[in-house]
């Protein structure tokens, strides 16, 4: 009952085309996908998915443009000390605050680096890109839900959701991951 009032909520949402829970069977393809090393230069580590894994349920999302904005970036370039270096655009406003920034660097319309103060780094310090859990509001207001969070999966990982539920390979279409747990009664 509570995945089903979940289900209703998410489709009546802008932009969203379709919504199916995850089986046990997604969620350790995904794991593995997610964990297995795609000999990056730059490593991706998708935090968001092991938070949505670590719930009782999961749900994919297809969603187009029209769907809400995230409410922080979905994107993160950092050290693995923390420090962050760059990190996804995702707003016009986010675009038009940095535009004419002379501290940070476009790599894209939609991702910037900022500029280092000095082009050193720390002895052993690597760079990693980090796919965050982010906030799911939609869902906060349901009575019988509870830690809800969402991620987005990785290229791979949205390639392999697409595939698997038959969704078309459209770069205007996208998953999202929702997971939350059952609040005790």
């Amino acid at each position: 009952m509570v995945v089903e009032e979940a289900i209703d909520i998410i489709k009546t949402l802008d932009g969203a085309i379709d919504v199916q829970e995850l089986s046990e069977e997604d969620r350790k393809a995904l794991m593995k996908i997610e964990s297995s090393p795609n000999n990056d230069i730059i490593p991706v580590v998708n935090k968001g998915l092991n938070e949505c894994l670590s719930r009782e349920f999961c749900l994919v999302l297809l969603k187009t443009e029209d769907f809400r904005i995230p409410s922080k970036p979905t994107v993160l370039l950092i050290t693995n000390s923390g420090r962050i270096l760059g990190q996804e655009l995702i707003s016009p406003e986010d675009n038009r605050k940095y535009a004419h920034n002379d501290n940070v660097i476009f790599l894209s319309n939609n991702f910037i680096i900022f500029k280092p103060d000095k082009l050193t780094r720390s002895v052993g310090e690597k760079e990693l890109f980090i796919l965050p859990a982010i906030p799911f509001p939609e869902l906060n207001d349901v009575l019988t839900i509870k830690d809800v969070v969402s991620c987005s999966p990785s290229t791979l990982g949205d390639k392999y959701l697409k595939d698997k539920y038959n969704y078309p390979d459209d770069p205007h279409l996208a998953t999202i991951i929702v997971a939350f747990s059952k609040k005790e009664e």
